[in-house]
């Protein structure tokens, strides 16, 4: 998938691209803030020369991410939005979600990916692992990771595995979970 008028994604401009990780459940009565910090950081890093921006395809933030790249799109038509996908079969698990809820989460996921810049599947079938490399994909390809994150949650996620590796790789972070102050909820 690609746009003529766009280059093409160059992996190694780290410099100009950006990635976004976050929680798959998001608080329903904080999506429209969540969104319109995302918005702000996504305009912050277009003023700055991002132009690349990399998600992962998740449920939750990377969705949310997805939309918010796309709306930017129709007023900075010099930007992108690329898919790194963990593998072909991401959605096989979604089938869990109840009936309509993994309906539209497909129909979704099917609407990002037809308007993405470029998809790129680093793996054909689901393998244990797959979902760190991508995480692994993003971090290395990016100077800025965008997240909404809870470092206090407990468990292990792959936005908590995606948010270690950018501070390792110390990619400039903006974490909309503390933007909004949501740090002292918990």
């Amino acid at each position: 998938m690609s746009n003529s008028a766009v280059p093409a994604f160059d992996p190694d401009d780290r410099a100009v691209t950006a990635c976004f990780t976050g929680h798959r459940r998001l608080p329903e009565d904080r999506l429209d803030r969540i969104t319109e910090k995302t918005l702000h950081v996504i305009d912050v890093l277009i003023g700055a020369g991002y132009r690349n921006f990399l998600c992962g395809g998740a449920l939750g933030f990377d969705t949310l991410a997805e939309r918010c790249v796309l709306e930017r799109k129709r007023t900075s038509p010099g930007i992108r939005l690329i898919l790194a996908l963990p593998c072909r079969d991401q959605t096989e698990r979604w089938s869990r979600l109840p009936g309509e809820q993994a309906r539209g989460a497909l129909r979704e996921y099917q609407r990002i990916k037809g308007l993405a810049d470029e998809v790129i599947y680093l793996r054909d079938f689901y393998t244990e692992g797959c979902m760190r490399e991508r995480n692994q994909y993003m971090v290395d390809r990016s100077s800025f990771l965008v997240a909404f994150y809870n470092e206090r949650s407990r468990g292990r996620s792959g936005s908590g595995q995606t948010y270690r590796l950018a501070k390792e790789a110390r990619l400039k972070i903006y974490n909309v979970f503390d933007a909004l102050g949501m740090r002292n909820e918990t």
